[in-house]
């Protein structure tokens, strides 16, 4: 596998950064590039491309006594952005398109790179020039209202219509060369928007209507000017974010919502082993780093239907048995199922059932007296949420997750924890933390009447914010 360069990268195609290219001379190889910068005579320059979000070592050139060195293959190179990289201050990305055979020369009082031949190339220049020059006047309008706060109209405007004119010349630029990668990378850029006079009056006389009607909008048409079966995309800094963009913020962040918008993408280009593979990885990983609840429900659905079914093959043993431990972690206590059982003792050795619960809501609390966290979450639950709602309304069914008696009981006392279901499993018989994935404490998940699962993972606050939504305790309490 490539040598990956680990640093993080600030560039990405509307990054606005200036950098200028030129070459020398074409060779009779497929790919001849003609590398010359005088100021690093007999130093070594990696070659690096862009490749899914990461950028990865392709070649190393050794630069000769005048500073000059020949990247040559006898085949193409796949098309896409690379980089030069001398050092963490000097580094230069490059467009490479079908024609690869160009020079390039670093200008070391700009601490930039020229090239010449390669029009493709060169019009990728032309376009991050222009980008700079339009991020210089949105720097200077931008200052110009921070210093006059009292007369912002003007200037709101002018910025305006830099938005707009940017957008109008990438949108002509991208489709004028449609047919080469510069052209692709342009208009991939470039979001579709709905003008509000072309939203239905029925729709525009209702804001609830109106955001749903411009929701799935944005939805229909987010990709219409990205190819994600376009190869050469994916060697560009910005797929990653595109693919992140589309299923962190502009879907609804719901199972119901990701779920079935992840299988149609990913079985849409199931034909095509790189971008399949690339497709499934990224939304099994992206669904279980989510910090959003109920993403999960979707990381389950997908590990299961196309690793544990044996259709990821690209994944090595290790990588499978993370996955299946995951999925035996997780499978049990989505959002929306119901709880698994619980039949546990309390202090005296009598057994309650889990379902016993009667009231409105339950709180499931998985704790242990020497948690540092505990310490201050589990009061708070007693005296922020327990004692400030109906008995008929919340209920907590705590666990003591250890086997220390002496410990859980001198706890209870000193806070007086009277009222709760204080339970534990001397035995460790339950499979408890098997069934709700307990890996830390505390673990709090929220219970309907019919104990299906409706929140988890919540701190005391975010449960207190779920229950005053639900009218279970009141906004105003005297604590």
């Amino acid at each position: 596998m490539p040598m990956r360069l680990m640093r993080k990268k600030l560039w990405s195609f509307c990054s606005f950064l200036l950098f200028t290219f030129s070459a020398l001379h074409c060779g009779a190889q497929a790919v001849q590039i003609q590398i010359n910068f005088p100021e690093h005579r007999d130093s070594q320059l990696l070659v690096a491309g862009y490749y899914f979000g990461g950028l990865y070592v392709k070649d190393t050139l050794q630069l000769d006594a005048q500073g000059m060195a020949l990247l040559s293959k006898d085949s193409l190179m796949d098309q896409g952005i690379y980089e030069l990289y001398l050092n963490e201050q000097q580094h230069f990305d490059f467009l490479l398109g079908a024609d690869q055979q160009f020079g390039i020369k670093l200008v070391p009082e700009k601490n930039q790179i020229r090239v010449e031949g390669a029009n493709e190339t060169k019009q990728f220049q032309a376009y991050i020039n222009y980008l700079a020059g339009q991020k210089a006047r949105y720097a200077e309008l931008s200052a110009k209202l921070k210093d006059a706060p009292d007369s912002p109209a003007q200037i709101k405007h002018e910025l305006q219509q830099l938005d707009q004119e940017v957008r109008q010349y990438q949108y002509t630029i991208g489709l004028k060369n449609k047919d080469n990668l510069f052209g692709k990378m342009v208009l991939a850029t470039q979001r579709p928007t709905i003008n509000p006079e072309q939203i239905p009056e029925k729709y525009r006389a209702n804001d609830s209507l109106k955001w749903v009607y411009e929701y799935n909008f944005r939805k229909q048409h987010y990709w219409d000017n990205f190819d994600l079966g376009e190869r050469a995309l994916w060697r560009t800094p910005f797929v990653k974010s595109q693919l992140q963009d589309y299923f962190n913020k502009v879907l609804l962040q719901s199972p119901d919502s990701v779920l079935p918008e992840a299988i149609r993408i990913i079985e849409k280009f199931r034909d095509n082993a790189e971008i399949f593979q690339n497709l499934t990885s990224f939304l099994v990983n992206n669904t279980i780093q989510s910090k959003i609840m109920g993403m999960e429900n979707v990381f389950v659905a997908l590990a299961k239907r196309y690793y544990l079914s044996g259709q990821g093959h690209w994944a090595d043993d290790k990588t499978m048995e993370n996955i299946r431990q995951e999925v035996a972690l997780r499978q049990n206590n989505l959002l929306g199922q119901p709880a698994p059982e619980l039949l546990l003792e309390d202090a005296e050795g009598k057994f309650h059932s889990l379902y016993d619960q009667t009231a409105r809501y339950t709180i499931l609390a998985f704790w242990e007296p020497g948690c540092s966290h505990c310490k201050k979450e589990i009061p708070k639950l007693y005296d922020e949420l327990f004692l400030q709602a109906r008995p008929s309304e919340l209920t907590v069914y705590a666990v003591y997750t250890m086997t220390d008696k002496q410990e859980w009981s001198d706890f209870l006392e000193q806070h007086e924890l009277n009222g709760w279901h204080n339970l534990w499993d001397p035995k460790q018989i339950s499979n408890m933390k098997r069934l709700y994935g307990i890996r830390t404490t505390p673990s709090f998940f929220l219970l309907d009447q019919d104990k299906k699962i409706i929140a988890k993972q919540l701190d005391v606050a975010g449960l207190r914010h779920f229950l005053m939504m639900k009218g279970v305790i009141p906004e105003k309490r005297n604590i």
